[in-house]
C-alpha cells in the first residue's frame, strides 16, 4: 500500500506502469490477431530482414507456378488442334482408299474429291485460327516459356505449322491432294502423302507430351517443395507461438488491471492527503 506522503510523483509514476501495461497488452494483441511475431521492425529486425526475403521468393514461385500452369494450358491447346488435324488425315485416306477401288463410280470419286478438299480446307483452318492469348498456336516458331522463378529461366516449346503446305515429305505435300493437284487421283503417292503427314502430326503430339511430363510437371513438383520448405521457414521466423502469446495475452491483461487498480489507488491517497493537508492547515490557522 502506499504511503500517505506518496504525492503527485506517486501518481506519475502509476501512470507510466498504466501506460507500459497497456502498451504490452496491445503487442500481443497485435500477435494473437495477426497469428505473426514479426509485425513491424522493432519487433525484431534481423527476422522482419529475413521473413520479407522469403516472401519475396515465395511470390515468385507463385508467379512462376502459375505461367507454367499457362504453359500446360497451350500445351493442350495444341494438342487438341494436333489430334482433330490427325482425324482429318485419318478421313483423307479413307476417301482415298475408296477413290481407289474399281467398283467406286467416276460421279462417286468426283463426291469423294469434294470430301477431301474439305478435309484439307478444315485442317487448314485448324492450323490458322487456333489460338492461345491471342496469338496463333501453329506457327513453325518456338514459344519462350517460363521454366523457373527468375525471369532467365526459359525454355523453347516447339509446336509445327499445321497447314496443307507443310505436312507431307518426299512425295509431295497435303495441298497436292486437292483438286487438280499433282497428286490427285494417284492412289500410292496419296497415301504416302497421308503417311508422312501422320508421321509428323503424332511426332509433334509426342513432343508436346514429353515436353509436359518431363519440363512442365517435374518444374511444378519442384515448385510445390521448394514452396513448403521455404513457408516452413518462414513459419518458424514470423509466425506467432499461439499458446505462449495466449499466456501472454492473459498475463498482459492482469498487469494492466493491477496497474490500473494502483494508479486509481495512488490518486486517491493524493486527494486524501491533500485534503488532510488542507484541513490541518485550516486548523493551525
Amino acid at each position: 500500500m502506499l504511503p500517505i506522503g506518496a504525492g503527485a510523483g506517486s501518481v506519475s509514476r502509476q501512470t507510466q506502469q498504466v501506460s507500459r501495461a497497456f502498451d504490452r497488452l496491445a503487442d500481443t494483441s497485435v500477435k494473437l490477431a495477426t497469428l505473426k511475431r514479426v509485425n513491424q521492425g522493432s519487433d525484431d529486425p534481423a527476422a522482419l530482414i529475413a521473413a520479407t526475403e522469403l516472401n519475396r521468393e515465395l511470390t515468385a514461385l507463385e508467379e512462376a507456378s502459375a505461367a507454367t500452369e499457362r504453359t500446360r494450358a497451350l500445351v493442350h491447346v495444341a494438342d487438341s488442334g494436333l489430334g482433330q488435324a490427325g482425324d482429318l488425315l485419318n478421313q483423307i485416306e479413307g476417301n482415298l482408299v475408296t477413290a481407289a477401288s474399281d467398283a467406286t463410280s467416276s460421279e462417286e470419286r468426283a463426291a469423294i474429291q469434294i470430301e477431301i478438299d474439305a478435309a484439307i480446307d478444315a485442317l487448314d483452318r485448324i492450323g490458322a485460327n487456333t489460338r492461345f492469348a491471342g496469338r496463333r498456336v501453329f506457327t513453325g516458331e518456338a514459344a519462350t516459356v517460363l521454366t523457373g522463378p527468375d525471369p532467365g529461366d526459359t525454355t523453347a516449346l516447339d509446336i509445327p505449322d499445321l497447314s496443307a503446305t507443310s505436312l507431307g515429305g518426299n512425295s509431295g505435300t497435303l495441298a497436292d491432294l486437292r483438286s487438280s493437284g499433282a497428286a490427285t487421283g494417284n492412289a500410292e503417292t496419296g497415301g504416302a502423302i497421308i503417311a508422312e503427314a501422320r508421321r509428323q502430326v503424332l511426332t509433334a503430339r509426342s513432343e508436346l507430351g514429353a515436353f509436359e511430363r518431363n519440363s512442365i510437371d517435374s518444374a511444378q513438383r519442384l515448385f510445390e517443395d521448394t514452396a513448403v520448405n521455404l513457408s516452413s521457414s518462414l513459419s518458424r521466423i514470423a509466425d506467432a507461438d499461439v499458446a505462449l502469446e495466449s499466456a501472454n495475452l492473459v498475463k498482459a491483461i492482469t498487469l494492466a488491471d493491477s496497474a490500473v487498480a494502483t494508479a486509481r489507488l495512488a490518486a486517491a491517497t493524493e486527494r486524501t492527503t491533500t485534503s488532510l493537508f488542507s484541513e490541518l492547515l485550516d486548523t493551525v490557522g
